[in-house]
């Protein structure tokens, strides 16, 4: 079509200028051109028909490249609260704080399928203040977690970094108030062992019959010195009914002085729409000069989801050393309500109240908080946090 369209303005346009050329000369000129353009436009006809190759079958930065179903999903959870303090011999306290129920954070995750059944999984996630603008967790760069690992729904998860001990994941799932503010796990009146361990090599084994279990060695990797860190955690869950027993055993990481041996028992139990919590557990420290101290522990708690948006926390708990001089015996009672106001926000209320003996100065904090209340040993702490989470 293009070369019949070209061909008839050519020739009308020569029929066009014929009157004007007055010399044959410049007639002749005309032709010779206008044969030119035709043989050009039968080389682009020809060009046009002459077949392609077709293109490659793993295109540039594909998912095949990469591996099957690759994923990378960043996300993030802002929580800023104001913590009102009272009871101490010190004084009252009035403050603005990150990370009142839960961490402020922002994370990256994801993975890609290895083979079938068979996917690579990453997390990277840097703990916040978000009051200051600055990093959580000593300043570590992603000091909450930084893992890569493999797992299958066949053969379970393997993963290797900064991560969660066992042992924390077993007690903070029979907190109430899930290490929030007031919580009997955050305060210390019930022992988690070491949070989170470096260099840790962490086995997840997949559900059998309501069962499942977890391990971690953690190494130092240091010549000539023994810091290691090992943790076991087993589960059970059938109906509403659920079982867990921990044991954790910390030897000088979490403190250069001394080994921690942790034990925890824990029960659940979902009735209706209230969830049942509760934990037993022991602290042994082998201090490196000789003397061993021993802390018992429990707690009880219960999760309601009281409205459509609102849910009721509450949590009582107790730990006392055995044989301390003077007495640190610790109490301490928490009522919570979390309301969500949206698929992303969250508002909250929390009244912590702590009796301490006369060795004992605990008090009321959010879980991951720049600041705490001050008090005298066997002083009392209350605390009143109202927050707001913001979640994507």
């Amino acid at each position: 079509m293009k070369k019949i369209v070209i061909a008839l303005a050519c020739a009308g346009l020569i029929s066009g200028l014929a009157p004007v050329a007055a010399h044959a000369g410049e007639l002749e000129e005309m032709k010779q051109a206008l044969q030119k353009l035709q043989e050009r436009i039968t080389q682009l006809e020809a060009r046009k028909e002459e077949p392609r190759p077709a293109p490659s079958s793993v295109p540039l930065l594909s998912g095949t490249a990469f591996g099957g179903n690759p994923s990378a999903v960043l996300y993030g959870k802002l929580d800023l609260f104001t913590e009102y303090n009272t009871g101490g011999n010190k004084g009252d306290r009035l403050a603005v704080d990150s990370g009142g129920l839960h961490g402020s954070r922002l994370g990256l995750k994801g993975g890609a399928d290895i083979k079938e059944g068979l996917r690579a999984i990453y997390q990277l996630e840097a703990g916040l203040f978000a009051t200051k603008g600055t990093l959580a967790q000593g300043g570590k760069l992603f000091g909450r977690q930084a893992y890569v690992g493999v797992e299958s729904a066949a053969y379970g998860r393997l993963t290797a970094g900064r991560q969660y001990s066992p042992m924390f994941k077993s007690v903070i799932a029979h907190d109430a108030f899930d290490m929030g503010y007031g919580s009997p796990t955050t305060d210390g009146n019930v022992s988690t062992g070491g949070i989170r361990f470096d260099n840790s090599i962490i086995y997840a084994t997949p559900t059998l019959a309501g069962l499942s279990a977890s391990a971690m060695l953690a190494l130092s990797g240091e010549t000539g010195k023994r810091s290691d860190a090992v943790a076991l955690a087993v589960n059970y869950v059938k109906g509403p009914l659920g079982l867990t027993a921990a044991y954790q055993r910390d030897d000088h990481n979490g403190t250069a002085t001394a080994v921690v041996k942790n034990a925890f028992f824990g029960t659940s139990y979902q009735f209706s729409k209230t969830r049942l919590l509760a934990g037993l557990g022991r602290m042994e420290t082998n201090n490196d000069n000789g003397i061993t101290r021993t802390r018992r522990e429990w707690m009880l708690g219960s999760q309601t989801q009281a409205t459509a948006t609102g849910q009721l926390l509450l949590a009582y708990a107790e730990g006392r050393t055995e044989d301390a001089s003077p007495d640190d015996k610790g109490r301490v009672a928490t009522v919570g309500w979390l309301e969500s106001i949206s698929a992303q926000s969250n508002v909250y209320g929390i009244v912590s109240a702590h009796k301490n003996a006369p060795g004992s100065a605990l008090v009321p904090m959010g879980t991951s908080a720049y600041g705490r209340y001050a008090i005298n040993p066997g002083d009392s702490a209350y605390g009143l946090a109202l927050g707001y989470q913001y979640s994507f």
